[in-house]
């Protein structure tokens, strides 16, 4: 039947991921994909996604499969294990970091950041300062990158790791909100790289229209095309973390305390015209 093949083939995948051979892997999902739509077994269809989740990952198409497993990590606790929801989680922030900076990246960073469950999560510092645009420094990253696994450790094309590639394009859009332009000398000074790398990078994001902006050669300067609605919207989201941690503090405050909360309720009444 087309259930059995499907569970055949997405089981034959799984054990493919766990031996890292995603050629093989990729290849029975697709194989999976021609009965999955017949299969109304849900924990089945989780697989299978989740499968093709972690194809995406080691593909290294990390924005997209972050996607895919924060939508997964929002199944009801009762269809799957809490511990596995917040696996996916987990699997998301990772992902979402390591993601190429632009804004696909930066909703995504506001959706997760905003996910009471990732307040839990060793990494939430890494997270906050991506979605607050915010500067990374080197050593902020040590235990970040003891976590991740060998393809999220590869040397991509430009010279960088994965890593070092989204923590260098992260920093630039960081400086593109407090800079308006500014020397290749000092931008390779603020990434931590030598003046043309930081140029090479610029130009990158430039070019795939994930930052706006224009680099003078002969004068040796970036030039950053902030309008005033990104300048805004960059004001927005601070005034927004800002409330959202404000209310944060006031829940806990009002359950840890209770009868100082209701005394202070009952004084403001009173004192009320």
């Amino acid at each position: 039947t087309d259930v059995e093949k499907a569970e055949k083939y997405v089981k034959i995948a799984e054990l493919y991921l766990q031996e890292d051979e995603t050629v093989d892997a990729e290849n029975f999902i697709n194989r999976a994909s021609r009965f999955i739509h017949n299969v109304e077994d849900w924990a089945l269809k989780l697989h299978f996604q989740v499968s093709y989740a972690r194809i995406l990952d080691s593909k290294r198409k990390f924005l997209d499969a972050a996607l895919r497993y924060y939508e997964f990590s929002q199944s009801k606790p009762d269809e799957v294990d809490p511990d596995d929801l917040l696996e996916l989680l987990s699997k998301a922030v990772t992902c979402a970091i390591l993601a190429s900076a632009g804004p696909q990246r930066s909703r995504l960073l506001g959706t997760l950041y905003k996910d009471e469950r990732v307040k839990n999560s060793e990494y939430v510092a890494i997270l906050e300062k991506m979605y607050m645009e915010q500067l990374i420094r080197r050593p902020e990253l040590v235990q970040f990158e003891k976590s991740l696994l060998p393809h999220q450790k590869a040397v991509l094309s430009n010279g960088f790791t994965v890593l070092e590639n989204a923590f260098l394009e992260h920093n630039l859009l960081a400086a593109s909100r407090v800079y308006s332009s500014i020397s290749l000398e000092e931008l390779g000074k603020l990434l931590e790289i030598e003046p043309a790398n930081a140029e090479r990078v610029a130009a990158t994001m430039i070019g795939e229209d994930r930052m706006k902006g224009s680099i003078d050669q002969h004068l040796g300067f970036l030039e950053f095309e902030n309008t005033e609605d990104e300048v805004l919207a960059a004001f927005d989201t601070r005034i927004s973390s800002l409330c959202f941690n404000v209310n944060q503090c006031a829940e806990l405050i009002e359950q840890q305390y209770p009868d100082i909360v209701c005394s202070l309720a009952a004084t403001a009444m009173a004192t009320a015209p």
